[in-house]
Order: C-alpha cells, then structure tokens, then sequence
C-alpha cells in the first residue's frame, strides 16, 4: 500500500491551498470579531476534513488505476462530433473486468467519502463546541484550491 508521489505532492498542494484560505476565513472572523475556540476548532476540522477526502480521492484514483493493470482504453477525445455521435446511438461497448472492477472500487470510494463528509457536517453541526459555519466552509476549500492550481498550470504550460 504503497502512496504514489504525484497522489503526496497534491495533496501537500491542496493542504497547502486549503490551510491558506482557513487562515484567511480566520482573519474575516477575527475582523468582524467573532473569533473564538469554537470558531478555531471548526476550522481545524473542515481543514482536517477537505484535506483527508481530498487524498482518500487521489488515493482511490491510483488504486484504481494499478486495478486496471495496463488495460488501455478508447481515447474519445480525438473522435469528431459525428463519430461521438454515432458512438452514443450504440450500445457502449462492455467493459473489461479490470474496468469494471477499477469502477466499482472507485464507486465504493466516492460513497464512502460522501459518507465520511456526512457524519464530519453532522458532527460539526450537533457539537456544541464547534462552530459549524467555518467547518463547512473549509470543507468547500478544495475546489477554489482546485480551480485556482488549475488556471495557475494553464499560464505556466501557456508560457513554456
């Protein structure tokens, strides 16, 4: 069980985005003066919690593909219109059982993170000691990170 280093430097990147927006979530309730431990420790979890889902994600997507051992599959992206057009009229060709495996691991995956962010808002929102607001919010983090990383990758490999 051996993590991939491409699944540890994006996550050290999401950990690293993730952790740089709680800061400042903090600084906004700080300013408006609503800052307290509830407050800290919500933030604490909803980092913890976008931090954690976000590996188990990239985690699944390696185990996943090793589950697919070298199967290639059909690369639609250099279909015209017309032959992706023609291709959805058939029946989708079955899949292997490498793929239909990798897939339902990765099913199974995408719940039980589902689930585990779930119980995290649930707890965050039963606890009395937890300020809910900014756990949900933090745990909202991985996609700002995710989009801004992305535009970011987009101007370097434009510059290159």
């Amino acid at each position: 069980m051996k993590v991939d280093p491409v699944v540890k430097s994006e996550t050290r990147v999401m950990a690293l985005g993730v952790g740089i927006l709680c800061l400042l979530m903090l600084a906004v309730f700080a300013f408006l003066k609503q800052l307290d431990l509830p407050v800290i420790i919500g933030t604490v979890l909803g980092f913890l919690a976008a931090v954690t889902n976000f590996f188990l994600m990239a985690f699944s997507v390696q185990k996943s593909a090793e589950k697919m051992n070298g199967v290639k599959l059909e690369d639609h992206d250099t279909q015209s219109d017309h032959e992706a057009d023609e291709e959805t009229e058939k029946e989708e060709a079955p899949l292997s059982p490498e793929a239909k495996l990798a897939k339902k691991f990765m099913q199974a995956s995408y719940t039980g993170r589902l689930l585990l962010m779930a119980i995290i808002a649930i707890l965050a929102i039963s606890l009395p000691f937890i300020n809910e607001i900014p756990c949900l919010i933090a745990m909202l983090f991985p996609r700002i990170v995710i989009f801004v990383t992305q535009i970011i990758r987009n101007k370097k490999e434009a510059q290159a």
